[in-house]
């Protein structure tokens, strides 16, 4: 018995369907119907029903699932012990981020720490703010810069940065000649979005300043991560809303305007970016982390510089052919 073998079972014995246990395992069905027999046949008995139309749990798999649960939670609690006695001495600090954290205030944070106290390792993540949430309280990860975290926890947050939205159109759209543009400039508008199910928090922003003026996005196209947005926005398929932290960054054929007047009150959750810390974990370098977070990161930024807004380009219109 394994775990494997257990988390295959508990996926199979909650689900009670073979196809929704291996699509959330990600593994073949295949293969984890031959996990399921190998543990039935080292326990000797079956856990399982099987019909061409159903699967049901037998009394011995009823007791099995409840137990199988325990052991994974003793085994998470053991690791989790194990990996916080390791990080007693302070050697280590271990930093998640998502991305608008990692591309704005986190790398001069990390530098001003490694400067003041250069003999702890440091061990960054990226990911999204419920998979950092989820590091953090399983004890993989000693703070996190994460937006709110939308399901309870028992996590302590602190918000660090308001961010301010952006205007990403094409260069030579016309709009792009104003040095600031409103929402009532967007509305009626193509536009591209972030991605519902995978981005939940900029959709749910992006959605939030167009209910501010009483209006939805002309929506044309769904983009998961930036640099997707940046290319169907150059490509001219529409123009996007993106957080401030984005001006660093350069994409050719893309300009970025300020938006006038859009600083919802209160701020929703998809413009905020916290640092989230397990406050029952005593750690002096996550705090002197922290401490350093609190001095450095201003709540709304203001020195991100936007190239002057200029008249759009003219394209010249090829002739027809034999027209030269």
């Amino acid at each position: 018995m394994d775990v494997r073998q257990l988390r295959c079972f508990i996926a199979v014995a909650e689900e009670l369907h073979f196809g929704r246990a291996a699509e959330r395992l990600g593994v073949a069905p295949p293969a984890l119907s031959r996990q399921i027999s190998a543990l039935e046949d080292e326990l000797g008995v079956n856990l399982l029903t099987r019909t061409t139309r159903q699967v049901a749990l037998t009394r011995a798999g009823l007791i099995m699932l409840e137990e199988s649960k325990g052991i994974l939670v003793k085994m998470e609690q053991a690791s989790r012990a194990v990996r916080e006695a390791s990080l007693a001495s302070g050697k280590v600090l271990r930093v998640g981020a998502i991305d608008a954290a990692s591309s704005s205030f986190v790398p001069e944070a990390l530098m001003t720490f490694r400067k003041r106290f250069p003999g702890i390792e440091i061990k960054f993540a990226e990911a999204m703010t419920a998979a950092l949430v989820q590091m953090l309280e399983a004890g993989k990860l000693d703070l996190a810069l994460v937006r709110p975290p939308r399901k309870p926890t028992d996590c302590a947050f602190e918000i660090l940065r308001v961010e301010r939205p952006l205007v990403v159109l094409r260069d030579d759209h016309p709009l792009a000649a104003r040095e600031h543009l409103t929402m009532h400039d967007l509305v009626g508008e193509p536009f591209v979005v972030p991605s519902k199910r995978i981005r939940p928090y900029a959709y749910d922003l992006v959605m939030a300043y167009f209910e501010s003026v009483g209006a939805v996005p002309n929506v044309v196209i769904e983009a998961t991560e930036k640099p997707a947005m940046m290319s169907a926005v150059a490509a001219g398929l529409g123009m996007a809303l993106a957080p401030d932290w984005v001006s660093r960054l350069s994409f050719p054929g893309v300009t970025m305007r300020r938006l006038r007047g859009a600083m919802l009150d209160p701020p929703p959750p998809g413009a905020l970016v916290g640092v989230a810390w397990r406050p029952q974990q005593k750690l002096p370098a996550r705090d002197d982390f922290l401490a350093i977070l609190r001095e450095s990161v201003t709540l709304i930024e203001e020195r991100h510089v936007l190239p002057p807004a200029q008249s759009p380009k003219r394209t010249r219109t090829p002739s027809p052919a034999g027209g030269a």
